[in-house]
């Protein structure tokens, strides 16, 4: 069984964990497919890294809401993702630009709709990001220094910021974790959030994007309210009503079309 089918496993539990805070053991060979063995090494090697806790039948989050290690975000609503990555590119200019772009799952297919472009220059502190740009060695990369965050992959800390305060952005694009009308953007890391921040105020067009399962979400890091970012791309599964009051407050939201999600098949992923 490949990496990438036990990864998609592995988010799946987090999942619905940092969502119900615990979950009995006995359910998860049937919500996962597989055997009742596997289920038990999975489980395993999630407690060895700290993300869960077992206990009496039952598995429970390390800490309800955290962040979920970028590794397993990858395998989470990919195509949503794909399709959001290659809209927002979109709207960037075919001219010589500088853009900001920060790590995570959903700006990590930004970049490789942007990888093949000529005359762009992007920062980033993703370093999946800039593994994407560099593929096909047209783009111009420039990684911000600072402190690795392993769960993320990505730069933050006073030298990321120094390096984000130097230039002046033509565009933004930034993924977050959580949106909603009252709180904002927000992300789980308040570092990472610093880093965003500094993306979108620095930058003359703001951009967010993120898959659908971040819609009303909210977590303890806040990167910037509604109304101060022009453009939000996310897909078809968001709520109907959620967009409407985004639109109503300013926010030009655009939805990718994705097939309907089966049932247990679509997840949120921070």
């Amino acid at each position: 069984m490949s990496d990438r089918t036990r990864d998609k496993r592995l988010s799946t539990v987090l999942t619905l964990l940092s969502q119900r805070g615990e979950l009995p053991v006995r359910f998860l060979p049937t919500l996962l497919g597989v055997s009742g063995a596997t289920v038990r090494r999975d489980l395993a090697m999630m407690e060895g890294k700290g993300l869960i806790r077992r206990s009496y039948g039952k598995v429970a989050a390390a800490r309800r809401g955290a962040e979920i290690p970028v590794s397993l975000r990858h395998s989470q609503n990919t195509e949503a993702k794909r399709r959001i990555g290659s809209l927002a590119s979109s709207l960037i200019p075919n001219r010589p630009l500088t853009i900001a772009l920060n790590g995570g799952s959903t700006a990590a297919f930004v970049a490789r709709s942007l990888a093949g472009r000529s005359e762009l220059t992007v920062v980033t502190n993703g370093l999946d990001t800039a593994s994407s740009l560099m593929a096909h060695q047209k783009v111009r990369v420039v990684v911000t220094g600072g402190t690795g965050r392993s769960i993320s992959n990505d730069l933050v800390g006073k030298a990321a910021e120094t390096t984000l305060r130097s230039y002046r952005f033509d565009f933004a694009v930034v993924g977050v974790d959580g949106i909603s009308p009252k709180a904002g953007f927000t992300r789980h890391s308040f570092q990472g959030a610093e880093i965003d921040r500094l993306m979108l105020e620095n930058a003359e067009h703001k951009i967010v994007v993120t898959d659908s399962s971040k819609l009303g979400q909210v977590h303890r890091a806040k990167i910037a309210d509604i109304r101060s970012v022009h453009a939000f791309v996310t897909d078809s599964q968001a709520s109907a009503d959620m967009v409407a009051t985004l639109r109503q407050l300013g926010l030009t939201t655009t939805l990718v079309m994705v097939p309907p999600a089966t049932e247990g098949s679509r997840i949120c992923s921070p």
